[in-house]
Protein backbone atom coordinates (compact mmCIF):
# COMPACT_ATOMS: atom_id res chain seq x y z
CA UNK A 1 0.00 0.00 0.00
CA UNK A 2 2.57 2.54 0.57
CA UNK A 3 4.51 2.03 -2.45
CA UNK A 4 1.24 2.84 -4.17
CA UNK A 5 0.87 5.94 -2.34
CA UNK A 6 4.77 6.51 -3.17
CA UNK A 7 4.29 6.11 -6.61
CA UNK A 8 0.95 8.68 -6.42
CA UNK A 9 3.03 11.30 -5.14
CA UNK A 10 5.79 10.73 -7.94
CA UNK A 11 3.34 11.22 -10.27
CA UNK A 12 2.35 14.56 -9.74
CA UNK A 13 6.08 15.47 -11.11
CA UNK A 14 5.63 13.85 -14.41
CA UNK A 15 4.34 15.77 -17.55
CA UNK A 16 0.43 15.02 -18.53
CA UNK A 17 1.23 12.93 -21.34
CA UNK A 18 2.60 10.00 -19.12
CA UNK A 19 0.40 11.30 -15.55
CA UNK A 20 -2.30 9.77 -17.76
CA UNK A 21 -0.37 6.55 -18.24
CA UNK A 22 0.84 5.84 -14.95
CA UNK A 23 -2.33 6.78 -13.45
CA UNK A 24 -4.37 3.82 -15.02
CA UNK A 25 -1.07 1.62 -13.88
CA UNK A 26 -1.19 2.66 -10.58
CA UNK A 27 -5.09 2.10 -10.67
CA UNK A 28 -4.26 -1.76 -11.81
CA UNK A 29 -1.61 -2.09 -9.33
CA UNK A 30 -3.73 -0.88 -6.08
CA UNK A 31 -6.35 -3.02 -7.15
CA UNK A 32 -4.25 -6.41 -7.68
CA UNK A 33 -2.61 -5.08 -4.23
CA UNK A 34 -5.91 -5.13 -2.58
CA UNK A 35 -7.47 -8.36 -3.76
CA UNK A 36 -4.33 -10.31 -2.93
CA UNK A 37 -5.15 -9.71 0.85
CA UNK A 38 -3.68 -11.79 3.47
CA UNK A 39 -2.91 -11.23 7.01
CA UNK A 40 0.78 -10.76 6.90
CA UNK A 41 0.01 -7.90 4.98
CA UNK A 42 -1.54 -5.71 7.72
CA UNK A 43 0.03 -2.83 9.06
CA UNK A 44 -1.18 -1.47 12.13
CA UNK A 45 -2.39 2.02 10.23
CA UNK A 46 -3.67 0.37 6.90
CA UNK A 47 -5.73 -2.48 5.88
CA UNK A 48 -8.25 -3.42 3.56
CA UNK A 49 -11.43 -5.77 3.27
CA UNK A 50 -14.59 -6.04 1.01
CA UNK A 51 -16.13 -2.67 2.41
CA UNK A 52 -13.01 -0.53 1.05
CA UNK A 53 -12.05 -2.73 -1.40
CA UNK A 54 -15.51 -1.64 -3.49
CA UNK A 55 -15.50 1.94 -2.14
CA UNK A 56 -11.56 2.10 -3.26
CA UNK A 57 -12.47 0.92 -6.65
CA UNK A 58 -15.34 3.19 -6.80
CA UNK A 59 -13.83 6.23 -5.95
CA UNK A 60 -10.67 5.08 -8.17
CA UNK A 61 -12.93 4.73 -11.35
CA UNK A 62 -15.05 8.09 -11.00
CA UNK A 63 -11.42 10.25 -10.31
CA UNK A 64 -10.29 8.29 -13.30
CA UNK A 65 -13.48 8.84 -15.80
CA UNK A 66 -12.79 12.82 -14.20
CA UNK A 67 -9.23 13.25 -15.19
CA UNK A 68 -10.24 12.77 -18.61
CA UNK A 69 -12.27 16.03 -18.71
CA UNK A 70 -9.59 18.45 -18.13
CA UNK A 71 -5.70 18.18 -19.24
CA UNK A 72 -4.31 21.08 -17.52
CA UNK A 73 -1.04 20.76 -14.98
CA UNK A 74 -2.72 21.99 -12.12
CA UNK A 75 -6.27 20.08 -12.52
CA UNK A 76 -4.59 16.63 -12.86
CA UNK A 77 -1.97 17.33 -9.47
CA UNK A 78 -5.57 17.95 -7.74
CA UNK A 79 -7.02 14.63 -8.94
CA UNK A 80 -3.91 13.03 -7.92
CA UNK A 81 -3.86 14.48 -4.62
CA UNK A 82 -7.55 13.79 -3.79
CA UNK A 83 -7.07 10.43 -5.30
CA UNK A 84 -4.10 9.72 -2.86
CA UNK A 85 -5.70 11.09 0.31
CA UNK A 86 -9.02 9.07 -0.26
CA UNK A 87 -7.03 5.52 -1.11
CA UNK A 88 -5.41 6.47 2.72
CA UNK A 89 -8.88 7.45 4.06
CA UNK A 90 -11.01 4.32 2.97
CA UNK A 91 -7.69 1.54 3.74
CA UNK A 92 -7.08 3.48 7.66
CA UNK A 93 -8.03 1.59 10.80
CA UNK A 94 -7.36 4.35 13.36
CA UNK A 95 -10.28 6.60 14.01
CA UNK A 96 -8.58 9.87 15.00
CA UNK A 97 -6.39 9.43 11.83
CA UNK A 98 -9.56 8.81 9.42
CA UNK A 99 -11.32 11.99 10.60
CA UNK A 100 -8.25 13.98 9.53
CA UNK A 101 -7.69 12.43 6.31
CA UNK A 102 -11.86 12.74 6.19
CA UNK A 103 -11.66 16.43 6.87
CA UNK A 104 -8.39 17.11 4.17
CA UNK A 105 -10.71 15.79 1.33
CA UNK A 106 -13.46 17.94 2.43
CA UNK A 107 -11.15 21.04 2.37
CA UNK A 108 -9.28 19.55 -1.23
CA UNK A 109 -13.15 19.92 -2.62
CA UNK A 110 -13.34 23.41 -1.36
CA UNK A 111 -10.21 24.23 -2.94
CA UNK A 112 -11.67 22.75 -6.05
CA UNK A 113 -15.00 25.06 -5.71
CA UNK A 114 -12.88 28.32 -5.39
CA UNK A 115 -10.52 27.54 -8.09
CA UNK A 116 -13.12 26.37 -10.20
CA UNK A 117 -16.47 27.57 -9.12
CA UNK A 118 -18.10 30.38 -11.24
CA UNK A 119 -20.52 32.18 -9.45
CA UNK A 120 -19.51 34.72 -6.49
CA UNK A 121 -21.73 32.70 -4.27
CA UNK A 122 -19.70 30.09 -3.96
CA UNK A 123 -18.10 31.88 -1.11
CA UNK A 124 -21.15 31.34 0.90
CA UNK A 125 -21.56 27.23 0.48
CA UNK A 126 -17.98 27.01 1.65
CA UNK A 127 -18.77 28.98 4.71
CA UNK A 128 -21.64 26.70 5.41
CA UNK A 129 -19.74 23.53 4.83
CA UNK A 130 -17.16 25.24 7.14
CA UNK A 131 -19.48 26.44 9.82
CA UNK A 132 -21.56 23.25 9.62
CA UNK A 133 -18.36 20.70 10.07
CA UNK A 134 -17.06 22.94 12.84
CA UNK A 135 -19.74 22.90 14.64
CA UNK A 136 -20.79 19.15 14.79
CA UNK A 137 -16.78 18.47 15.32
CA UNK A 138 -16.80 20.04 18.80
CA UNK A 139 -18.51 17.44 20.96
CA UNK A 140 -15.89 14.94 18.85
CA UNK A 141 -13.04 16.48 19.73
CA UNK A 142 -14.36 16.78 23.46
CA UNK A 143 -14.85 13.07 23.79
CA UNK A 144 -11.39 12.86 22.88
CA UNK A 145 -10.01 14.95 25.51
CA UNK A 146 -12.15 13.78 28.06
CA UNK A 147 -11.91 10.02 27.10
CA UNK A 148 -7.59 9.47 27.41
CA UNK A 149 -8.40 5.49 27.75
CA UNK A 150 -10.75 5.06 24.33
CA UNK A 151 -9.84 3.15 22.09
CA UNK A 152 -9.53 4.79 18.45
CA UNK A 153 -8.97 1.57 16.29
CA UNK A 154 -12.23 0.72 14.23
CA UNK A 155 -11.83 -3.42 16.00
CA UNK A 156 -12.10 -2.23 19.38
CA UNK A 157 -14.33 0.66 19.57
CA UNK A 158 -16.64 -0.15 22.05
CA UNK A 159 -18.20 2.19 24.57
CA UNK A 160 -21.20 2.64 26.63
CA UNK A 161 -21.50 6.39 27.08
CA UNK A 162 -24.09 7.65 24.96
CA UNK A 163 -22.65 11.16 24.74
CA UNK A 164 -19.75 9.31 23.06
CA UNK A 165 -21.15 7.54 20.35
CA UNK A 166 -23.87 10.27 19.71
CA UNK A 167 -20.49 12.96 19.14
CA UNK A 168 -18.65 9.78 16.85
CA UNK A 169 -22.10 9.87 14.91
CA UNK A 170 -22.57 13.12 14.36
CA UNK A 171 -19.07 14.16 12.04
CA UNK A 172 -20.50 11.44 10.00
CA UNK A 173 -24.15 12.43 9.53
CA UNK A 174 -23.21 15.68 8.69
CA UNK A 175 -21.50 14.48 6.03
CA UNK A 176 -23.91 11.92 4.02
CA UNK A 177 -26.06 14.63 5.31
CA UNK A 178 -28.89 13.29 7.05
CA UNK A 179 -32.43 15.96 6.91
CA UNK A 180 -32.37 18.90 8.68
CA UNK A 181 -28.63 19.30 8.41
CA UNK A 182 -28.54 18.72 4.88
CA UNK A 183 -28.71 22.81 3.50
CA UNK A 184 -25.17 22.46 2.76
CA UNK A 185 -24.88 19.77 0.47
CA UNK A 186 -27.61 21.47 -2.56
CA UNK A 187 -25.75 25.12 -1.83
CA UNK A 188 -22.13 22.95 -2.76
CA UNK A 189 -23.40 21.23 -5.58
CA UNK A 190 -25.08 24.48 -7.35
CA UNK A 191 -21.66 26.49 -6.62
CA UNK A 192 -19.61 23.71 -7.76
CA UNK A 193 -18.17 23.02 -11.04
CA UNK A 194 -18.87 19.69 -12.81
CA UNK A 195 -16.25 17.78 -11.45
CA UNK A 196 -16.26 18.93 -8.34
CA UNK A 197 -20.24 18.08 -8.31
CA UNK A 198 -19.63 14.72 -9.74
CA UNK A 199 -16.50 14.45 -7.14
CA UNK A 200 -19.25 15.29 -3.87
CA UNK A 201 -21.80 13.35 -4.81
CA UNK A 202 -20.32 10.18 -5.97
CA UNK A 203 -17.41 9.99 -3.18
CA UNK A 204 -17.53 12.41 -0.43
CA UNK A 205 -21.40 11.75 0.55
CA UNK A 206 -19.70 8.12 0.79
CA UNK A 207 -17.45 8.68 3.19
CA UNK A 208 -19.95 9.65 5.83
CA UNK A 209 -21.78 6.19 5.09
CA UNK A 210 -18.81 4.54 5.55
CA UNK A 211 -17.56 6.26 9.08
CA UNK A 212 -20.91 5.05 10.44
CA UNK A 213 -20.67 1.30 8.66
CA UNK A 214 -16.69 1.15 10.19
CA UNK A 215 -18.30 2.49 13.86
CA UNK A 216 -20.28 -1.20 13.67
CA UNK A 217 -19.05 -2.50 16.90
CA UNK A 218 -20.36 1.03 18.79
CA UNK A 219 -23.58 1.96 17.56
CA UNK A 220 -25.26 -1.84 17.69
CA UNK A 221 -26.26 -1.69 21.24
CA UNK A 222 -28.09 2.17 20.33
CA UNK A 223 -31.46 1.01 20.20
CA UNK A 224 -33.71 3.63 20.77
CA UNK A 225 -31.48 5.80 18.63
CA UNK A 226 -31.54 3.53 15.78
CA UNK A 227 -35.43 3.82 16.15
CA UNK A 228 -35.67 7.31 16.27
CA UNK A 229 -33.09 7.49 13.37
CA UNK A 230 -34.68 4.93 10.85
CA UNK A 231 -38.24 6.53 11.78
CA UNK A 232 -36.89 10.64 11.06
CA UNK A 233 -35.38 9.34 8.17
CA UNK A 234 -38.14 7.35 6.07
CA UNK A 235 -40.72 10.59 6.95
CA UNK A 236 -37.44 12.87 5.58
CA UNK A 237 -36.93 10.71 2.51
CA UNK A 238 -40.95 11.44 2.09
CA UNK A 239 -40.35 15.05 1.96
CA UNK A 240 -37.26 15.43 0.15
CA UNK A 241 -39.08 13.14 -2.57
CA UNK A 242 -41.75 15.43 -2.85
CA UNK A 243 -39.44 18.64 -2.71
CA UNK A 244 -37.59 16.96 -5.66
CA UNK A 245 -41.40 17.91 -8.04
CA UNK A 246 -40.68 21.58 -7.06
CA UNK A 247 -37.70 21.90 -8.41
CA UNK A 248 -36.99 23.67 -11.86
CA UNK A 249 -33.25 23.43 -11.48
CA UNK A 250 -31.61 20.27 -12.65
CA UNK A 251 -28.35 20.48 -10.42
CA UNK A 252 -30.53 21.26 -7.37
CA UNK A 253 -32.92 18.53 -8.15
CA UNK A 254 -30.46 15.70 -8.67
CA UNK A 255 -29.09 17.25 -5.72
CA UNK A 256 -31.96 16.45 -3.40
CA UNK A 257 -32.50 13.30 -5.05
CA UNK A 258 -28.99 12.47 -3.62
CA UNK A 259 -30.22 13.02 -0.45
CA UNK A 260 -32.67 10.78 -0.61
CA UNK A 261 -30.82 7.78 -1.65
CA UNK A 262 -28.18 8.43 1.20
CA UNK A 263 -31.27 8.41 3.21
CA UNK A 264 -32.04 5.43 2.21
CA UNK A 265 -28.85 3.67 2.70
CA UNK A 266 -29.04 5.78 5.74
CA UNK A 267 -32.16 3.38 7.28
CA UNK A 268 -30.23 0.59 6.51
CA UNK A 269 -26.86 1.23 7.79
CA UNK A 270 -28.89 1.88 11.26
CA UNK A 271 -30.31 -2.00 11.50
CA UNK A 272 -26.80 -3.28 11.86
CA UNK A 273 -27.26 -6.74 10.54
CA UNK A 274 -25.00 -7.89 7.92
CA UNK A 275 -27.45 -8.03 5.23
CA UNK A 276 -28.04 -4.25 5.39
CA UNK A 277 -24.44 -3.81 4.98
CA UNK A 278 -24.43 -6.05 1.56
CA UNK A 279 -27.63 -3.91 0.46
CA UNK A 280 -25.81 -0.54 1.70
CA UNK A 281 -22.33 -1.25 -0.23
CA UNK A 282 -24.70 -2.21 -3.45
CA UNK A 283 -26.71 1.37 -2.89
CA UNK A 284 -23.43 3.08 -2.39
CA UNK A 285 -21.50 2.20 -5.70
CA UNK A 286 -24.93 2.34 -7.33
CA UNK A 287 -25.57 5.72 -6.84
CA UNK A 288 -22.06 6.86 -6.85
CA UNK A 289 -21.85 5.97 -10.41
CA UNK A 290 -25.55 6.77 -11.13
CA UNK A 291 -25.40 10.58 -9.56
CA UNK A 292 -21.75 11.30 -11.42
CA UNK A 293 -23.49 10.73 -15.21
CA UNK A 294 -26.59 12.51 -14.24
CA UNK A 295 -24.62 15.77 -13.18
CA UNK A 296 -22.23 15.32 -16.17
CA UNK A 297 -25.31 15.13 -18.48
CA UNK A 298 -27.01 17.99 -17.03
CA UNK A 299 -23.56 19.96 -17.40
CA UNK A 300 -24.02 19.26 -21.02
CA UNK A 301 -27.44 20.35 -21.16
CA UNK A 302 -26.26 23.91 -19.14
CA UNK A 303 -23.87 24.50 -22.04
CA UNK A 304 -26.27 24.04 -24.96
CA UNK A 305 -28.79 26.10 -22.96
CA UNK A 306 -27.11 28.06 -21.11
CA UNK A 307 -29.85 27.58 -18.23
CA UNK A 308 -30.23 25.10 -15.31
CA UNK A 309 -34.16 25.68 -15.48
CA UNK A 310 -35.57 22.52 -16.70
CA UNK A 311 -38.34 23.96 -18.51
CA UNK A 312 -35.12 26.07 -20.74
CA UNK A 313 -33.77 22.77 -21.55
CA UNK A 314 -36.68 20.73 -23.03
CA UNK A 315 -36.75 19.23 -26.66
CA UNK A 316 -33.18 18.19 -26.33
CA UNK A 317 -33.86 15.02 -28.07
CA UNK A 318 -33.80 16.86 -31.70
CA UNK A 319 -30.42 18.42 -30.70
CA UNK A 320 -28.53 15.80 -28.94
CA UNK A 321 -30.16 12.57 -29.48
CA UNK A 322 -27.46 9.89 -28.56
CA UNK A 323 -26.90 11.82 -25.03
CA UNK A 324 -30.33 11.58 -24.35
CA UNK A 325 -30.21 7.76 -24.83
CA UNK A 326 -27.57 7.94 -22.11
CA UNK A 327 -29.64 10.17 -20.16
CA UNK A 328 -32.41 7.89 -20.28
CA UNK A 329 -30.75 5.40 -18.94
CA UNK A 330 -29.35 7.33 -15.98
CA UNK A 331 -32.96 8.54 -15.43
CA UNK A 332 -33.91 4.64 -15.00
CA UNK A 333 -30.84 3.90 -12.92
CA UNK A 334 -32.24 6.84 -10.69
CA UNK A 335 -35.50 5.44 -9.78
CA UNK A 336 -34.11 3.01 -9.84
CA UNK A 337 -34.96 0.36 -12.15
CA UNK A 338 -33.55 -2.65 -13.46
CA UNK A 339 -30.56 -3.19 -15.12
CA UNK A 340 -29.11 -1.93 -12.21
CA UNK A 341 -27.09 -2.66 -8.88
CA UNK A 342 -28.90 0.18 -7.70
CA UNK A 343 -32.34 -1.54 -8.10
CA UNK A 344 -31.05 -4.88 -6.32
CA UNK A 345 -29.57 -2.58 -3.62
CA UNK A 346 -32.63 -0.59 -2.72
CA UNK A 347 -35.07 -3.82 -2.96
CA UNK A 348 -32.67 -5.59 -0.63
CA UNK A 349 -32.87 -2.23 1.43
CA UNK A 350 -36.78 -2.80 1.14
CA UNK A 351 -36.91 -6.18 2.43
CA UNK A 352 -34.20 -5.50 5.48
CA UNK A 353 -37.04 -2.89 6.96
CA UNK A 354 -39.92 -4.92 6.15
CA UNK A 355 -39.16 -7.76 8.14
CA UNK A 356 -37.36 -5.22 10.85
CA UNK A 357 -41.21 -3.74 10.86
CA UNK A 358 -44.08 -4.47 9.11
CA UNK A 359 -45.33 -0.86 9.54
CA UNK A 360 -42.47 0.70 7.25
CA UNK A 361 -44.08 -0.84 4.32
CA UNK A 362 -46.86 2.24 4.74
CA UNK A 363 -43.43 4.50 4.32
CA UNK A 364 -42.17 2.35 1.40
CA UNK A 365 -45.58 3.13 -0.71
CA UNK A 366 -45.58 6.38 -1.24
CA UNK A 367 -41.15 6.74 -1.19
CA UNK A 368 -41.33 4.36 -4.10
CA UNK A 369 -44.43 6.66 -5.88
CA UNK A 370 -42.52 9.93 -5.29
CA UNK A 371 -39.17 8.95 -6.35
CA UNK A 372 -40.25 7.26 -9.23
CA UNK A 373 -42.08 10.23 -10.45
CA UNK A 374 -39.22 12.44 -10.08
CA UNK A 375 -37.02 10.28 -12.38
CA UNK A 376 -39.51 10.54 -14.39
CA UNK A 377 -40.13 13.63 -14.92
CA UNK A 378 -36.37 14.65 -15.04
CA UNK A 379 -36.39 12.62 -17.96
CA UNK A 380 -39.43 13.28 -19.87
CA UNK A 381 -39.43 17.35 -19.35
CA UNK A 382 -35.99 17.72 -21.44
CA UNK A 383 -36.50 14.74 -23.70
CA UNK A 384 -40.29 16.02 -24.98
CA UNK A 385 -41.78 19.15 -26.17
CA UNK A 386 -40.80 21.53 -28.47
CA UNK A 387 -37.24 22.75 -28.22
CA UNK A 388 -36.78 25.66 -26.59
CA UNK A 389 -35.45 28.71 -27.98
CA UNK A 390 -32.40 29.23 -25.61
CA UNK A 391 -31.08 25.71 -27.33
CA UNK A 392 -28.99 27.29 -29.86
CA UNK A 393 -25.96 24.72 -30.18
CA UNK A 394 -23.14 26.66 -30.63
CA UNK A 395 -20.46 23.96 -30.28
CA UNK A 396 -20.31 19.94 -30.69
CA UNK A 397 -20.38 19.09 -26.92
CA UNK A 398 -21.78 15.77 -28.11
CA UNK A 399 -18.13 14.74 -29.14
CA UNK A 400 -16.79 11.15 -28.49
CA UNK A 401 -14.98 12.50 -25.27
CA UNK A 402 -18.17 13.15 -23.48
CA UNK A 403 -19.81 9.65 -24.83
CA UNK A 404 -16.84 7.81 -23.68
CA UNK A 405 -17.04 9.52 -19.92
CA UNK A 406 -21.05 8.66 -19.94
CA UNK A 407 -20.54 4.89 -20.97
CA UNK A 408 -17.36 4.79 -18.22
CA UNK A 409 -20.17 5.49 -16.03
CA UNK A 410 -22.78 3.22 -16.60
CA UNK A 411 -21.11 -0.21 -17.99
CA UNK A 412 -20.18 -1.11 -14.45
CA UNK A 413 -23.48 -0.42 -13.25
CA UNK A 414 -24.82 -2.87 -16.04
CA UNK A 415 -22.56 -5.60 -14.95
CA UNK A 416 -22.57 -5.40 -11.81
CA UNK A 417 -26.28 -5.94 -11.70
CA UNK A 418 -25.30 -9.66 -14.44
CA UNK A 419 -22.96 -10.06 -11.90
CA UNK A 420 -25.15 -10.20 -8.68
CA UNK A 421 -27.98 -11.76 -10.84
CA UNK A 422 -25.00 -14.85 -11.40
CA UNK A 423 -24.20 -14.80 -7.89
CA UNK A 424 -27.56 -15.16 -6.49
Amino acid sequence: MLKILLIFLIMMIMKNKIKNFMFIINILMLNFNLQNFYINKISYIFMSDNISFWITNMSIWILMIINLMENKFNFKNMIIFLTLFLIMTFNIWNFLIFYILFEISMFLIMIIMIIWGYQPERMEAILYMIFMTFIFSLPFFNSIIKESNLSLNFFFMKNNNMFIMISFMLIFMIKIPFYFIHIWLPKAHVESPVFGSMILAAIMLKLGSYGIMRMFNMLINLNKIKIIIISMSLWSIIILSMNCLIQNDIKLLIAYSSIVHMMILMTNIFMFKMKSMMSSMLIMIGHGLCSSVLFFISFIMYKNSKSRNILLNKGMINMMPNVMFFWFISCMNNVPAPPSINFMGEIMCMMNLISWSKLTIYFLIPINFFSSLYSIMLFTIPFNNKLSKNNIMTSNFSNNLNFIIMFLHLFPLMMLWFKMIIII
